[in-house]
């Protein structure tokens, strides 16, 4: 059986959530750690948005200043994600490792049902894992929970968890945001879109495609018992064993490097 290092919650702001990620994968790439889970939260809550993504264009900066939303580009693509109520999960491995599919389609579907086995574990019910949906250009915004791609979480078929993956020099790193308590009006509040009109349509649109675990099950969540339930579920399913560590320095200096590229105009705002 495999060993994988466990990292649990903690909050960072929205930069350092992304550089951390970062740092394990090139960590882990170097050959320095073990394929790693990690857990996190947000603080400030964080717009994140797609690596591909126009950050001025699709995202009201003047809304977030006003509302203390920190943003942040991630390295991987999708659309924007409001990181406020919900627990984040990052899995870092070897695209070589036997246990991960190189298929990026079943290995989402293989991480979704290890996530799928620890919500059960908290008496979450979820709907049966299925290959996505199209949804028309009429009906997209530069919101990701409007979506469901292949073999992505939901309950009473609305997405409750969004995940996005990133692969490179044979690294796979995958993130997700597991929503507690959904808010559509909060997201599309940070949302540009050419009118009124067509913002007030995708938000109905959203609100029925997406929503939060609490706002399904009508119950509310403790985070902690949450995460506890997610690691075991994940370790029954990969069929690893979790070894709960630190970040080494070697992490925390280059996240901290990592930081000024993530909180930089430079970078958020290159597209």
């Amino acid at each position: 059986m495999q060993q994988w290092r466990l990292i649990k919650n903690r909050s960072y702001d929205g930069a350092m959530n992304m550089a951390i990620d970062e740092a394990i994968s090139i960590a882990y790439k170097e050959g320095k750690v073990n394929p790693t889970v990690r857990f996190y939260t947000w603080k400030p809550a964080c717009l994140s948005i797609g690596y591909f993504q126009k950050l001025e264009s699709d995202i009201d900066l003047i809304a977030c200043k006003e509302n203390n939303i920190d943003y942040v580009r991630r390295i991987t693509g999708g659309r924007a994600v409001l990181h406020d109520k919900e627990l984040t999960y990052s899995i870092v491995v070897g695209e070589e490792n036997p246990i991960i599919d190189k298929s990026i389609n079943l290995s989402y579907r293989f991480i979704s049902e290890g996530l799928v086995e620890g919500l059960h574990l908290s008496n979450i019910p979820t709907d049966d894992l299925n290959s996505g949906e199209h949804i028309t250009r009429g009906n997209l915004s530069a919101a990701c929970f409007n979506a469901h791609a292949s073999y992505e979480i939901t309950i009473n078929h609305k997405k409750i968890v969004g995940s996005a993956q990133h692969r490179k020099d044979g690294v796979l790193l995958q993130h997700g945001s597991i929503v507690l308590d959904f808010n559509v009006e909060d997201l599309f509040n940070l949302i540009k879109m050419k009118t009124p009109e067509l913002k007030e349509r995708s938000k109905r649109f959203t609100a029925n495609k997406a929503s939060g675990i609490e706002n399904e099950t009508g119950r509310s969540i403790d985070i902690d018992t949450l995460e506890e339930n997610l690691i075991k579920g994940l370790s029954s399913h990969l069929n690893v064993e979790f070894v709960e560590e630190e970040l080494t320095d070697y992490e925390l200096n280059l996240a901290n490097e990592l930081y000024k590229k993530y909180k930089g105009d430079e970078y958020n705002k290159k597209r």
